[in-house]
């Protein structure tokens, strides 16, 4: 239910019209979760909701609130009712892995580490929430040579191939317990270029009449997968 809602861009962002934009609210995003949830509920009673994966992030009001803070804050507004599954997302921000949000290559920086998802899961443990699973909607390394706010953390395809399997068997050997979906990023659009930047975090490279296929694609199509077990749904309030 809706993407990245602790960014003003995604959340406030009104087509380029600053006057009228809206910084991010974790309360208003509840109040359309719950709307969302009940919905769904009506239509589908078994249907599992996933809460929006929250942007990694350590900038404040008014573009931005830290996605712990806000999950705090959707706890304490009552989000906890109205999702079955909570959404995340963990980019490698150029780093391996394995490494620890207390890493000092993060410079104190924890929503750097792709193992930030720690600090996201303790808050759910912290509200009660340590039965639901957590579902990393967005992984992925990037290789941009173009966009300044991404190529500071840009890698070689070799090596997002590489972290990408790291980041499934990571996820698979030490969250079992409580991970859900992990979703890499991007199946490519075909009308991307070099100039989006969904581009250079994409899997595969648009073309015709078959689409380029880069060493993570490979990469990810032959390591092993486990399976794991459907999640299940919360009984409404």
């Amino acid at each position: 239910m809706w993407n990245e809602p602790n960014l003003s861009r995604e959340w406030g962002d009104n087509w380029g019209t600053p006057e009228i934009e809206r910084a991010p609210d974790a309360a208003e995003y509840v109040a359309l979760l719950r709307a969302c949830y009940q919905g769904v509920r009506r239509g589908d009673p078994d249907a599992i909701v996933i809460s929006a994966g929250l942007a990694p992030t350590g900038t404040g009001l008014p573009a931005a609130i830290p996605d712990t803070e806000y999950l705090q804050q959707m706890y304490d507004a009552g989000a906890a009712a109205y999702f079955d599954v909570l959404g995340v997302h963990a980019p490698g921000y150029g780093q391996p892995p394995e490494l620890p949000p207390d890493d000092p290559v993060f410079e104190g920086h924890r929503w750097r580490s792709f193992r930030h998802v720690e600090d996201i899961r303790r808050i759910m443990v912290r509200n009660g929430d340590a039965h639901k699973q957590v579902a990393l909607l967005e992984v992925g390394w990037t290789t941009d040579q173009v966009h300044d706010n991404y190529s500071w953390m840009a890698v070689s395809e070799a090596t997002q191939a590489d972290y990408l399997v790291r980041a499934y068997r990571y996820a698979a050997e030490q969250w079992q317990a409580w991970i859900g979906p992990v979703t890499a990023i991007y199946i490519a659009d075909p009308l991307w270029t070099e100039a989006n930047e969904e581009w250079w975090w994409s899997l595969t490279v648009p073309g015709y009449p078959e689409a380029g296929l880069r060493p993570a694609y490979h990469a990810l199509a032959a390591m092993p997968k486990p399976t794991r077990a459907r999640a299940t749904p919360v009984t409404p309030p």
